[in-house]
């Protein structure tokens, strides 16, 4: 009897096929046994929740994409997905993912994204009245280029990168009709050696926060001659949000350094809200979380009272996003008071912090890409 060879796809098919079911069927079992998680430490944010069916979002199709984000966030082993889909992109050549870019010398850079005109319209028109309301309070503006702008030597080739320049040049031509000093640090940082960015993270470095102080300061009428710094390097191990967002570079990690002046008054923090007291703007805690660049004053919070040793009647409110919490220990040394207020978190208005803490210097200070995105700002100093 003649005997036939058994086709080798055809064995590969018998296996691979029961293989992909029992696979489909464990992965359809895990994700109905698996506890439902609210928190990413990975990703370092909230997960959608299962979402409540009703008939108006049946109707008008909420529910369906609401459920598909919950399943997204809350899939088994989802970060285990993730890192493989980026490691496979970058094998077949991608160099962006969930809007970030794969650099050169493995730096992960943000995209920045288009502002809205009439929300940017809106932010710019309250801060003029803002300063025509308090015309006699010194005002300063430093809105951070983010490394989209400053390393763009870094970008992969061709990549479609949307100009921060000219929204920083409109913010700054239209303040100039107010009382609002804008602080340009553009030619700062790209004449800068520092490491101004993480490698992984969208924040600026405490080098670059102190590039950024040293170039506010002649504007804020700062002296910095006669103080110097020792640097400590409190982490090695950081690994930011644009390497959870992106699943690039899963081995990449970065340094965080503290910067101690020589001369530091005595101080008080103060997590208004939290009702929280302490006498250090550092939470070494954090620096065991995923969120190590939390450090800095624990991390955002809608008002932060600090109170110094220093009596020259100096009282600063800073309106501000998460790179303030670098830059503001380097203010501490010259100023009585300093109140940060994260419009994100603050839902009442500017007026009343002026008002409650006798405030006569603001600094708005934000990155690029938080400012011309940010819909709170406005709201916070609308006084109605």
């Amino acid at each position: 009897m003649k005997k036939y060879k058994s086709n080798p796809i055809l064995r590969f098919v018998r296996i691979m096929v029961p293989v992909f079911f029992i696979g489909l069927f464990f992965l359809f079992g895990a994700n109905l046994i698996q506890k439902d998680q609210s928190f990413s430490e990975q990703e370092n944010r909230m997960l959608a929740t299962r979402p409540a069916l009703s008939l108006d979002k049946l109707e008008d199709g909420r529910f369906s994409t609401e459920y598909e984000t919950y399943v997204n966030d809350q899939f088994v082993f989802r970060n285990f997905w993730v890192r493989l889909k980026s490691q496979i992109d970058v094998w077949l050549g991608k160099r962006e993912s969930n809007g970030v870019y794969l650099g050169r010398d493995d730096y992960l850079i943000q995209q920045f994204t288009k502002p809205d005109e009439e929300n940017l319209d809106q932010t710019i028109e309250e801060l003029q009245r803002f300063s025509k309301r308090y015309p006699e309070l010194k005002q300063y503006a430093l809105i951070a280029p983010t490394a989209e702008n400053i390393y763009q030597d870094k970008l992969p080739n061709n990549a479609p990168v949307i100009d921060q320049n000219p929204y920083l040049d409109q913010l700054k031509g239209a303040l100039s009709t107010s009382s609002i000093q804008t602080i340009d640090i553009r030619d700062a940082f790209l004449t800068s050696t520092e490491d101004l960015y993480y490698h992984t993270d969208h924040h600026w470095t405490t080098d670059g926060a102190y590039v950024a102080f040293q170039a506010a300061a002649p504007t804020m009428g700062i002296d910095t001659s006669s103080m110097t710094y020792t640097q400590s390097v409190v982490s090695n191990d950081f690994q930011g949000t644009l390497s959870s967002t992106s699943g690039f570079l899963p081995d990449k990690r970065d340094k965080i350094e503290v910067y101690q002046p020589s001369t530091q008054p005595t101080y008080v923090v103060n997590y208004v809200e939290e009702e929280e007291k302490t006498a250090s703007i550092y939470d070494a805690e954090k620096l065991k979380t995923k969120d190590a660049y939390a450090v800095f004053l624990g991390g955002n919070h809608s008002v932060v009272d600090i109170q110094t040793t220093v009596r020259n009647g100096r009282k600063l409110l800073v309106l501000k996003d998460s790179y303030a919490n670098s830059f503001v220990p380097f203010l501490l040394p010259y100023y009585e008071e300093i109140v940060m207020v994260d419009p994100r978190y603050y839902y009442d208005t500017m007026d009343d912090i002026v008002s409650l803490y006798e405030i006569n210097e603001v600094l708005f200070l934000y990155n690029a890409n938080t400012f011309f995105q940010d819909t709170s700002l406005k709201m916070v100093l609308n006084p109605q």
